[in-house]
């Protein structure tokens, strides 16, 4: 091996990396972005989970139990419920993650070493109700012990929306976002790119073809194998790993396509932007990717990251369609239930197309 051909063969791909800088700065930034995405949003365990309270009696006894699940950094105490269908549906929406049902003879069997307490589980995140229920078993035991009871408090726990506790049928329905975003970003942002490497782009000026008729027929092929992967993916995660689908089907289409056009236009305007595959490709997988799998609640519970984690993920798509997805298959409800997920892909649709069309006239196409 000859050192000054090496030595030569170094420097010239040392200048062609300095010649792009926009790959050299992504190359640089992606350690540190992952170790902050990996770090921060990554939280194996729950503080502050949000607890709903029915107390058929509200006795100073049953107070000072409310009182022990909110003093805690376990659980936050964030309503009063009169009944368990009020309970239920706040369950459903999402506005508690579990229901503290205290009995009205509860004081009564707490002295006669006899008393129970049921807890209410939002069992969708089967690892977060786990927790929960572990939580909650400690917080009675130590209660318990405290008033001098002969016998343990009781925890009654009941799973809603996932009676086997599974983790599977929590993460399946969140599954068809990662897959969406792959399909729509990644495949989306090279296509672009490939025309404006290839020259294509010049014999495409030639042609009495708009912006907007460009850029429609270029997403349209991925629009449908994407929805095809859709609808693959449903059936796989009703008929292959059993979770229910309750909710009524047309409305994961509607959102289902209307987060794919979200992720597709974003993969378009990387393209456009990067103006060659290899760089195209990296942004994508960083900006569309990444986020989709760590920071969309699909895993790792957003109200358990950082605050100021918890506000960038306002800005991914995937955490709105997630959200969407769960509730349309287990919950049983429609998308109107959770109308400001839908309202945001909305809002992101409309300024992703208007940015889109507009940075599309460095192509110089027709208007």
């Amino acid at each position: 091996m000859n050192p000054q051909h090496v030595r030569a063969m170094a420097r010239k791909e040392w200048r062609h990396l300095m010649r792009d800088p926009r790959s050299l700065a992504l190359i640089l930034l992606m350690p540190t972005m992952l170790l902050f995405l990996f770090g921060y949003a990554i939280r194996l365990d729950v503080t502050e989970a949000p607890i709903g309270v029915l107390a058929e009696s509200p006795d100073a006894v049953s107070e000072a139990l409310v009182h022990r699940f909110d003093a805690g950094n376990a659980f936050h105490v964030v309503g009063r419920f009169g009944d368990v269908r009020t309970l239920r549906a706040a369950l459903a929406r999402g506005d508690v993650w579990a229901g503290l049902v205290i009995p009205r003879t509860f004081a009564g069997d707490l002295e006669r070493g006899g008393a129970r307490v049921q807890l209410l589980l939002d069992g969708v995140d089967a690892n977060t109700a786990r927790l929960l229920r572990n939580y909650a078993t400690l917080i009675a035991v130590g209660f318990a012990a405290d008033r001098g009871a002969a016998l343990p408090l009781v925890i009654e726990d009941r799973s809603w929306f996932n009676q086997a506790r599974e983790s599977r049928v929590g993460i399946v329905p969140g599954v068809i976002a990662i897959v969406m975003a792959v399909i729509g970003a990644l495949m989306t942002s090279l296509t672009i790119a490939r025309e404006m490497e290839s020259g294509n782009l010049v014999m495409l000026r030639t042609a009495p073809l708009t912006r907007a008729e460009f850029l429609a027929g270029k997403l349209l092929p991925y629009f449908l194998i994407g929805m095809a992967d859709v609808a693959v993916a449903t059936a796989a995660a009703v008929w292959i790993f059993d979770v229910p689908l309750r909710g009524p089907i047309m409305g994961l289409v509607a959102v289902a396509a209307m987060f794919l056009l979200v992720v597709m236009l974003q993969g378009a305007l990387i393209s456009i932007n990067a103006g060659n595959q290899l760089l195209a490709s990296q942004m994508a997988l960083i900006s569309t990717f990444l986020p989709s799998f760590l920071l969309s609640g699909f895993i790792y519970a957003i109200d358990n990251m950082p605050v100021a984690l918890q506000y960038i993920t306002l800005i991914v798509p995937a955490r709105y369609f997630v959200a969407l997805s769960k509730v349309i298959f287990l919950k049983g409800l429609g998308p109107l239930a959770l109308w400001t997920e839908v309202a945001a892909l909305g809002v992101m649709l409309l300024l992703l197309a208007r940015v889109t069309l507009r940075r599309s006239r460095k192509l110089g196409l027709l208007p």
